[in-house]
This record gives structure tokens, sequence and C-alpha cells, in this order.
């Protein structure tokens, strides 16, 4: 599973799910989370654009949406973009302010998903990387998460990412990110609410473990595609798995 390779014939869908409540205008290091988000979108996109050139020239092997939630769902980017077409756009930059509706959000890719997923049959699976620092404030998103969780292609289900920004939420402390395996249990985190996300998070395929710990990390076999937050390292981590699809 998840082993078909992302080509300009058989692009990768990456579905990004931020969260811009108006907490994500709180301090994070030496910027805001929102800043460190669009700092690291960018960053991400530019690594798409990097592994996907050829001849001088970005092929088509990523397809990206990316919604934008807090009291509404914004689709930031009108629909489904390729990377030729999101270079000539531009990459956007988030603002926050509302409340956190993460199951409007959800619900906003589960449709997206139910329109298009016939498209990518002969594509990677596709992933949906969802980013938030709180906890919902309307209903729980856990019904939406776990539909998407069960579409599939063949190459596999679609996989959904979460990272939360929190403090003290790893049990152990991690000297060296580069040598962190991951989460492996939801015991591994002390927070109730990235628990929560934890088990409605996917198992992080083997292909991509192989691929981002190429860069020089260590994650292990079992890890979630969950990761905290609270350190820019982790979150560059973080986008840098979302892309991490095997290529060819």
């Amino acid at each position: 599973m998840y082993t078909q390779p992302a080509t300009g014939l058989t692009p990768a869908l990456v579905i990004y799910l931020l969260d811009a409540s108006d907490s994500m205008n709180e301090p994070c290091g030496a910027t805001s989370k929102i800043d460190l988000v669009n700092q690291t979108l960018r960053a991400a996109i530019k690594d798409m654009v990097r592994r996907s050139m050829r001849d001088g020239m970005p092929q088509k092997r990523y397809r990206l949406a990316i919604f934008a939630y807090s009291t509404s769902v914004v689709d930031v980017l009108g629909g489904i973009r390729d990377l030729p077409e999101l270079l000539q756009m531009g990459t956007p930059e988030l603002s926050a302010g509302g409340v956190t509706d993460t199951a409007g959000a959800f619900a906003a890719v589960e449709a997206l998903l139910r329109a298009h997923l016939h498209e990518y049959q002969r594509c990677p699976a596709p992933l949906v990387c969802h980013l938030t620092d709180g906890q919902f404030t309307t209903v729980d998103p856990s019904p939406m998460i776990n539909r998407i969780k069960a579409m599939s292609v063949p190459d596999g289900s679609v996989l959904v990412e979460n990272i939360y920004f929190a403090d003290h939420m790893l049990r152990k402390p991690v000297s060296d990110w580069k040598q962190w395996p991951g989460v492996l249990r939801a015991n591994d985190l002390t927070n109730e609410y990235a628990q929560f996300l934890y088990d409605l998070s996917s198992p992080l395929p083997e292909t991509y473990r192989q691929n981002i710990n190429n860069f020089g990390y260590h994650l292990q076999p079992g890890a979630a595609l969950f990761f905290p937050g609270f350190h820019s390292d982790l979150v560059r981590l973080a986008f840098a798995v979302s892309a991490a699809t095997q290529l060819k």
C-alpha cells in the first residue's frame, strides 16, 4: 500500500486544512503561530516544486487544495490546483480571526473528496494535512474525519495527518528532533485533545517514513501521522511529511 508514485499523469493530491481562528495570532517563539504556518506552507510548496522539476520546469506531480477555517471555511485556492497554476497564482498568505469550526472544515474536505476522488483512482492516496491549535468550538468532527479515512483508491485509504499546537504534550522530553521516533502510542501524549487527534490520525506509511528519513530524521515504524506543533522544526517536519509521497 501507498507505493503508487506521483507523476504528471498520476499526481498526488494534498489538501491542507489550516486553523485560522483568533488564537493562531498568539506568539510561537519569535513569530506568531499563523506566521509560522505561512512560512512553513511556502517551504512545503517550494519542496514540492523542487521534487517536481524536470528540464527546468515544474511538472504536475502534485495537486493542492487549501482550506482555512475559523467561524467559516474559506477555499483559499478556489478548488484544486496543480503546481504550475499555483506558481502563477502565488502562495497565499493566511490571516487569523474567529472561532474554531473544525467540523465545518472537515465537512468541506469531505465534500471536495466526494466530488473528485474518482479522478485519483490511479494516483497516490490523497492526504489531508490538518493543523490546529485549539479544541473545536462546534460539533464533534470525528464522524467526518472517520468517513474521510474510510474513502480509498487502489493505492490505499485517504490519509489524515494532524498537527496540534500545544505546550508540554509529550511525556518524554526531546533533545534532538532529528532523532525523535515520532508518536508511537497515545500514552506518549499527556494532553487529552492531543490524544483525541492522535486517535483520528492515520498511520505513517512506510514509504513516507523512508522518504522523510532520507533528510536525516529517524521516525520509527508504527509512528502516526500526528505531530506536536510547539516547535518550528516539528511544524516543518510535519509539512515535509505531507509531500513525502513516492515520485517517479
